[in-house]
């Protein structure tokens, strides 16, 4: 099932930020008029400047990610990253304990 909507792209821009504090990048469309939207049969008024939030990417440091998903019941094994530890691809096995 599809929902019907009237959303013009040319009307928005979109912005990334870089949130330190909560250790994610933030993605918006901020709205370049005041307009109206439909969404099936929702109507919204947006303003011009008002934002909407489409996206929090977190970002973790290999210590921090092995961590959260030792947690979750994971076990770390081994990582492969660039030179600059930029990026990263994980490899975790489920932990014997569980």
């Amino acid at each position: 099932m599809r929902c019907r909507r009237d959303f013009d792209l040319d009307q928005w821009r979109h912005r990334a930020i870089y949130n330190s504090d909560a250790g994610r990048i933030e993605m918006h469309l901020i709205s370049e008029i005041d307009q109206f939207v439909h969404l099936d049969e929702q109507k919204f008024h947006v303003r011009r400047g008002e934002k909407i939030i489409t996206e929090f990417s977190y970002k973790y440091a290999p210590e921090e990610f092995a961590a959260l998903a030792g947690k979750a019941g994971f076990e770390f094994v081994r990582m492969w990253s660039d030179d600059a530890r930029l990026f990263g691809v994980l490899y975790f096995t489920c932990s014997r304990d569980r």
